[in-house]
């Protein structure tokens, strides 16, 4: 029982570390297009090349909300589940629980602005 509660927790931790940093690769995708995108305007590039980096932008802007609504998800997920384990002294005692909570913080405090 203790394994499997300590299996779900990792999992639930691991789902919002790896989404968080799906959604901050995104952004840093949306920078590095813009900026590629101004290179090719000041070098007065052809106009189909800068219509086609500013699709490329616009993919990179409309996965933005979709992942950060799978973010917060996954943040309430785990929020729930570290509520109801709440009381398990030997998970909340764990590396495991202190990750779990430092992923949701980062999330939260980062991404979700909801603190």
């Amino acid at each position: 029982m203790e394994a499997d509660l300590v299996k779900q927790l990792k999992i639930k931790a691991g789902a919002v570390k790896r989404i968080n940093r799906e959604y901050h690769s995104y952004e840093e995708e949306l920078r590095t297009e813009r900026d590629r995108l101004q290179k090719l305007t000041t070098s007065g590039a052809s106009d189909h090349a800068v219509k086609k980096q500013q699709d490329v932008i616009q993919e990179s802007i409309s996965m933005l909300p979709n992942t950060k609504k799978r973010l917060q998800d996954a943040v309430e997920d785990l929020q729930s589940f570290l509520q109801e384990q709440a009381s398990n002294a030997s998970l909340t005692q764990s590396d495991e629980w202190t990750d779990a909570q430092t992923q949701m913080q980062t999330a939260v405090n980062g991404v979700l602005n909801l603190a």
